[in-house]
């Protein structure tokens, strides 16, 4: 390679720039490398949690069917909102827990048993946060393969597992013998040049099985009167997950503790953490990450605790990266404490989605010159999470023509302030990269993170003109409510969507807990399972 760089040693200052800089490059491939994987690996559970945190904005109406295809009830997801307050207590709980291991390890000398003991506690949520991981992405792959439709270039195809058919034109779950029309030469569940292959009649049979079993879930109840109630959905999927989860953590604490193994264990931990909780407002956000900022400031530079005991402790509370020297590593709060941010970003992208779809109408009065206010007009809401493999086989379908829409339309909206938060994420994680570098010398990520996010953030709002708009949105689920008059002039909160909320719990589990007590008020104890209805899938899991 010197032999190659020697060209570039001529009179032009661009080739010597080029072969300078060319040679620092070789020279240091394997570090760049080492970089490059660190990068790639704090974005992608990001990238995977926040898709996988999408659920439906208030500016969105409630899909005409608000059931399950096998008649189950939807079921909205609880995530934990956060307070202004958390922007003072999160520093101060994570000091605390800091310095707490900070003086174990000092009196312990030896910090094996600490380890042990962190170790088997972050065994057993890795299983339920691998598996979940695992688990979604299974179901992903499935939609790759069993896709729910698909779309030439001339024709939309419709996978009708009911009758096991292929079909084209609109399809009504409800009135099956209708609007439809068999194609006789796509009898398998394929999609694509794989649908045209005429397997003999038994083959087609089981492969159209083997996709009822990958779609299909049963219900688990158990109920002990007085005591608990639990209803809980599977899919194989599921189950496989669980396995995955299960055979992760046993090959972790049997195999060293490999570092691609703690990788994963962190990718369960952030993939999950980023659909658990919310920032509830971007203001909200933008305190709690400031407070934080200043904490890992004071933690690195003028403490010896964060980096003593992050080298110290050998649990999967890191991403680990081997390379030159002792490699590198990132700690999952400079992941998921931006992460959530981001993950609120494209919510809100989703939010402007609906909302631009939102139209209003004028309702006749009476007497005619009576005043009334124009209605507001929200689109129905269709399931954006977990549809890559519709948004891949539909790629081709005509745009903008409502009898070829389809499921994966609802994971296609513009992703402005989602977009900007991730390159402002990647440009500040290159920048803590380069400094570390240059100092030699480990550097607080959120030092640069924190800034690079929420100016990216707030940024583009200030750009867009929608400061305002950023600023109000909220998912406390409460916002997105409007004021109702009775017949006696008392206003009244009603959900303009529906009656589940947002963040945390509220009226949506009062009702759900009535609900539950209705169907268990004559059950003393209960364990079932139900099997899926024959032809009826479970909706799509997330990511």
């Amino acid at each position: 390679m010197d032999a190659f760089f020697s060209y570039f040693e001529g009179d032009s200052p661009a080739l010597q720039f080029i072969g300078k800089w060319g040679y620092i490059i070789y020279t240091k491939r394997e570090l760049i490398q080492m970089y490059i994987h660190l990068v790639l690996a704090a974005v992608f559970p990001i990238y995977i949690g926040a898709h996988a945190s999408l659920r439906r904005p208030p500016s969105a109406a409630v899909p005409k069917k608000s059931k399950d295809e096998d008649g189950e009830d939807e079921e909205e997801a609880k995530i934990e909102g956060m307070t202004p307050s958390d922007a003072i207590v999160f520093p101060i709980l994570a000091g605390i827990t800091l310095g707490g291991l900070y003086a174990v390890i000092k009196w312990m000398d030896d910090p094996k048993l600490l380890n042990k003991i962190l170790n088997v506690y972050f065994s057993g949520l890795g299983v339920f946060g691998v598996g979940k991981l695992a688990a979604d992405c299974l179901n992903v792959a499935t939609t790759f393969v069993f896709p729910n439709v698909w779309s030439s270039s001339k024709e939309t195809y419709y996978i009708e597992p009911l009758l096991s058919q292929q079909v084209t034109g609109s399809v009504s779950r409800s009135r099956v013998q209708v609007h439809r029309h068999f194609v006789e030469d796509k009898t398998n569940p394929f999609p694509g040049v794989l649908s045209a292959i005429r397997f003999p009649y038994f083959v087609d049979k089981k492969l159209w099985a083997i996709r009822a079993a990958l779609k299909n879930h049963w219900i688990f109840r158990a109920h002990l009167h007085g005591i608990f109630t639990a209803k809980i959905k599977l899919q194989l999927n599921d189950i496989l997950g669980f396995v995955i989860g299960v055979a992760t953590i046993a090959l972790y604490n049997m195999n060293g503790k490999a570092w691609w193994l703690t990788n994963i264990m962190g990718f369960g931990f952030c993939y999950g953490t980023l659909q658990l909780m919310s920032p509830t407002t971007f203001w909200t956000g933008t305190l709690v990450l400031s407070g934080l900022f200043i904490y890992d400031i004071v933690m690195v530079f003028y403490t010896p605790l964060m980096i003593t005991v992050a080298t110290s402790l050998e649990v999967p509370i890191k991403l680990v990266f081997p390379g030159p020297k002792r490699g590198s590593m990132l700690g999952l709060g400079d992941v998921v404490l931006p992460g959530i941010m981001m993950a609120l970003a494209l919510r809100f992208d989703l939010y402007l989605h609906y909302l631009r779809k939102q139209r209003t109408t004028s309702k006749p009065t009476i007497p005619p010159r009576a005043i009334e206010p124009d209605t507001i007009v929200r689109a129905s809401y269709v399931e954006a999470t977990g549809q890559w493999g519709e948004r891949f086989w539909t790629r081709r379908a005509k745009k903008g023509d409502a009898d070829t829409s389809t499921v994966a339309d609802g994971a296609r909206f513009s992703k402005v302030y989602f977009k900007a938060s991730l390159v402002g994420y990647v440009i500040a994680m290159l920048v803590t990269l380069v400094v570390m570098n240059v100092f030699n010398h480990a550097q607080p990520a959120l030092l640069y993170l924190v800034p690079g996010v929420l100016t990216a953030l707030w940024g583009t709002a200030l750009v867009r003109g929608e400061m305002g708009l950023m600023w109000e949105y909220s998912e406390d689920g409460e916002w997105g409510l409007e004021p109702e008059k009775k017949d006696d002039g008392v206003e009244v909160k009603k959900e303009k969507n529906s009656s589940d909320q947002l963040v945390g719990g509220g009226s949506s589990e009062v009702g759900e807990l009535k609900k539950t007590a209705d169907e268990h008020k004559h059950h003393v104890f209960l364990f079932s399972l139900e099997a899926p209805r024959t032809g009826l899938e479970a909706k799509t899991a997330k990511i």
